[in-house]
């Protein structure tokens, strides 16, 4: 970027942030939250000022904390915990507030934070034995929650951390187990491997799709060998290097649990799932050549126990089993490969659906013409249109990574959904602005920007690129940033219940006879960093654009965001005697 674009904006810093004024504002929002309709916004903000609160304040962050935890409580016996579903097989599930609180507790006071946390394990034992009302995801959403709070800790208090990872297996394992041990292992390697033995004793006697939770932490693989309730796609360090000791023990233990099959051969599915007798066929069938690179002394006994077991399976689970190891083995079919059998499928509606998931999961690489060619052979034509969009918005994407920005724009103007293509277009500018580029360029394709958002409808797409679009004025005309500001306001106040926790977009691309979920992420600007960001170069301005916002939890959000840096004592400046002569 040329001299003249690089400078940034004047600062133009306001005696209105200081730490009285400050406080007074501080003081204000949490006042404002009784106000909430919705109890979750009023905990967020609460959290935020508690956690603003404490270096200045402490006695009165506990006591908001303390009211917050209360606030949680009573949420949690209103609403309790089921999955929301959100559309068809889409479903989220609601977080416990009571564990938000103690996570943010957690931080500031550990033990304060166990306290807490075991008396609400007390209250849910005791109502579950009075009530008889445990349900089959009650145990393990609990283990989730404890090794949240875990994560949370792990880089600030290691220590603290494990003591709730450690109380997390006295209920059924799950992926968050393995999450967390990859986590630790990238800060401790030891303790990580004394956490996974100690889950290695408390599992051995749990069912398979518990104890299999543990199969992939000692052979550094990125998921589970067997078929899980529930799977996560893990992230193994860099660099990670299995321990063979780790593997043996955790093979051992399943060559035992297969000898105990064996004496009591009872094929049982829960939940019709994969039965255990399945489960342990698969899980040694895919670790198997793991087990004859590193521990070859034991893999004549795990054959054996193939054998063995696959003899207990019904032909159905045979051929079941079977054939999910054969399609894992399976070397992957190119995109031409996908496509020329689909062609031959002579139900077109199913041809069209092998079409269109060769077309999402074709490479980015794959040329871009032939894949067009590919999307014209759907015989849909209402999924054709749906298709599209989702190729140009991914490939628009791809060249903006490889710095390929004039393809990029190309790519972009086919975006049919205006608030996406105004989206693309700032990523665009964002790019252009870090290369070589004088003022008037630079407005000029912010300008275009601008006028991109005011002709898209009012989503939060929308929203985040005119908050990004404030920001990047920063850097060529302070007075042009803080207009911006005021439209992204505007837009955002058009916006029923604005949400800017999602940093992704899900569309549905639905056939006649299926459908699937493309996800576009879309990182970006929300309130607080936006507006916390201009409040460096201009604090009132910036302030009294916040107080515009009508939704009163992210006015109170973005409000405390910015008046953070405003909290901290100013710094002494110290005085440079001169000698006296």
């Amino acid at each position: 970027m040329s001299s003249s674009a690089q400078q940034k904006a004047p600062l133009n810093p306001s005696s209105s942030c200081n730490q009285k004024n400050a406080l007074e504002i501080l003081e204000e929002q949490i006042a404002a939250t009784k106000t909430f309709d919705d109890q979750v916004q009023r905990i967020t903000v609460s959290l935020q000022a508690a956690d603003l609160l404490w270096p200045l304040q402490q006695h009165m962050a506990r006591a908001l904390l303390l009211d917050t935890f209360e606030l949680a409580n009573r949420d949690f016996k209103e609403k309790g915990d089921k999955p929301v579903r959100e559309g068809i097989g889409l479903s989220t599930d609601l977080p416990d507030q009571r564990y938000i609180v103690i996570r943010a507790i957690a931080k500031r006071d550990p033990s304060w934070a166990r306290k807490l946390t075991n008396q609400l394990l007390e209250d849910q034992q005791s109502e579950t034995q009075e009530n008889n009302s445990k349900t089959v995801q009650q145990e393990p959403r609990t283990a989730e929650r404890l090794l949240n709070v875990a994560n949370e800790l792990l880089a600030s208090n290691q220590a603290a951390a494990l003591s709730f990872a450690r109380s997390s297996l006295r209920y059924p394992a799950t992926f968050y187990l393995s999450i967390f041990l990859y986590n630790l292992a990238e800060l401790n390697r030891t303790a990580a491997e004394q956490l996974y033995l100690e889950a290695l004793t408390a599992y051995a006697n749990a069912p398979m799709d518990r104890l299999l939770y543990l199969s992939s932490y000692p052979f550094g693989n990125n998921r589970e060998a067997g078929e899980m309730p529930d799977y996560a796609i893990y992230s193994v360090p860099n660099g990670f290097v299995p321990n063979p000791n780790l593997q043996r023990s955790f093979v051992q233990m399943l060559l035992r649990r297969v000898q105990q099959r064996l004496a009591h051969p009872v094929e049982t599915s829960p939940h019709n799932a994969v039965s255990d007798t399945g489960q342990m066929w698969l899980a040694l069938s895919r670790l198997e050549k793991q087990i004859q690179d590193t521990l070859p002394d034991l893999a004549a006994q795990v054959e054996q126990a193939k054998g063995s077991l696959f003899g207990l399976l019904s032909p159905s689970s045979q051929r079941l089993l079977g054939q999910t190891i054969s399609e894992q083995m399976e070397p992957v079919r190119s995109f031409n490969d996908q496509v020329e059998l689909a062609e031959k499928n002579p139900n077109v509606d199913r041809r069209d659906q092998q079409l269109v998931f060769a077309v999402i999961g074709a490479s980015g690489n794959e040329d871009l013409d032939l894949v067009l060619r590919v999307v014209d052979k759907i015989s849909d034509s209402a999924l054709r249109p749906q298709l599209l969009n989702w190729l140009y918005f991914s490939r628009t994407q791809n060249a903006i990574r490889e710095k390929q920005l004039l393809q990029a724009r190309k790519l972009a103007a086919k975006v049919d959904e205006l608030d996406q293509r105004a989206y693309l277009y700032f990523q665009i500018a964002e790019e252009s602005l870090k290369q070589d580029m004088d003022q008037a360029e630079a407005r000029e394709m912010l300008e275009e920007v601008v006028d991109s958002t005011a002709k898209a409808p009012a989503t939060m797409v929308t929203a985040r690129t005119q908050l990004g679009v404030a920001y990047l004025y920063t850097r060529i005309d302070l007075n042009r940033a803080i207009a911006v500001l005021g439209d992204a306001v505007r837009i955002i106040n058009r916006i029923e219940q604005p949400d800017f926790s999602r940093q992704f977009v899900i569309r549905q691309i639905n056939g006649k006879t299926f459908g699937s979920y493309a996800t576009f992420q879309t990182p970006g600007f929300n309130p607080e960093n936006a507006f916390g960001e201009l409040a460096k170069a201009d604090f009132d301005g910036t302030l009294y654009q916040a107080s515009n916002l009508t939704n009163k939890p992210l006015r109170a959000r973005t409000t405390l965001a910015l008046i953070e840096p405003c909290l901290k004592p100013p710094q002494r400046v110290k005085s440079t005697k001169k000698p006296n002569n």
